[in-house]
């Protein structure tokens, strides 16, 4: 059967909602647990800072991800901005020196490659391929298929996209509220960490971002509150109205006490806080945990105090 070529356009700014799924056996989810889910936020950021793109939303399901992108329609760039933006992409001692041996023809290639939006799911995907199966000891592909693009032509498909993403885990049953969801942007915007996502002003026409949050969590609310099918979970009337008396206001995940920061002994990445719990275990200080702990759903990890001394016989 032959293949649907993509829908791709370069003379005009271009939104895509872009899906791929992970290749497993019938009830894993990889992409679940929080180091992962973590991990490919990373390189998506990392990737969208160096092409000429930006995401707008995003949500890391158990098997699967979505990803609201645009990309920028293709123009000049300055050289300068090309070697800027190679040097992110390959960091090595060896590559920078690769780098100042190319040709006006490697750079005209790479300036094109850089408004691509295949040649950015490539660099995600394989990137967090190799990351996956190297910590978890992992041989093979790891991604199901060749991503699907869907082209937005206009605003109003972008932010129904959006608010279709963001759902996602509310419609799977998994959380009431799409914010919980700690691997969705909104979760992210709820932290206050959004800072390389588009600012929703700019799709909502607001004059501020705080007032365009309100509109887009307003819409993303009633939004979730119809099912689009027949059984399908939905954020229940309860919530709904809960938002409504709060007026749709975010409640911003920093504003509770965060008990970890106080008593949790240490708070880091994973492989740091695995480190410190070995260490500990083989001492005898530490006998009851072997595992990190996480917070805020796995934004953070940390180690927590135990009630009691450890005693040795």
């Amino acid at each position: 059967m032959t293949r649907v070529g993509r829908i791709k356009f370069t003379e005009t700014d271009a939104w895509y909602h872009l899906y791929s799924r992970v290749a497993t056996h019938k009830g894993e989810y990889p992409l679940s647990e929080p180091a992962p889910m973590r991990r490919l936020v990373q390189i998506i950021e990392h990737f969208t800072a160096i092409y000429f793109c930006e995401a707008a939303a995003y949500c890391v399901m158990g098997n699967h991800y979505h990803l609201v992108v645009k990309f920028d329609r293709l123009r000049n760039v300055s050289r300068e901005e090309l070697r800027d933006r190679a040097r992110l992409m390959y960091p090595g001692r060896a590559s920078q020196v690769q780098i100042g041996w190319w040709s006006d023809e490697d750079w005209e290639h790479y300036r094109r490659r850089l408004f691509d939006v295949s040649e950015y799911m490539r660099n995600v995907q394989s990137a967090f391929a190799r990351w996956f199966n190297h910590n978890y000891h992992r041989r093979g592909g790891f991604w199901a298929d060749r991503f699907k693009s869907v082209y937005l032509e206009d605003k109003r498909a972008v932010l129904d996209c959006m608010l279709y993403v963001e759902l996602n885990p509310v419609r799977a049953g998994l959380v009431q509220r799409p914010e919980e969801w700690t691997g969705s942007s909104l979760a992210l915007r709820e932290l206050g960490k959004d800072g390389w996502l588009t600012q929703l002003r700019t799709l909502l026409n607001q004059p501020t971002e705080k007032k365009a949050t309100i509109e887009y969590r307003e819409r993303l609310y009633y939004r979730g509150n119809v099912p689009t099918r027949q059984g399908q979970k939905m954020i229940s009337q309860k919530v709904l109205d809960q938002e409504i008396a709060r007026g749709f206001a975010t409640r911003g995940l920093y504003r509770k006490r965060l008990g970890y920061f106080v008593s949790g002994l240490a708070v880091g990445t994973e492989s740091f806080i695995r480190d410190q719990l070995f260490q500990m275990r083989e001492k005898g200080q530490y006998i009851r945990r072997k595992n990190p702990i996480p917070q805020l759903g796995g934004i953070h990890l940390s180690l927590r105090e135990q009630r009691s001394t450890a005693v040795i016989f």
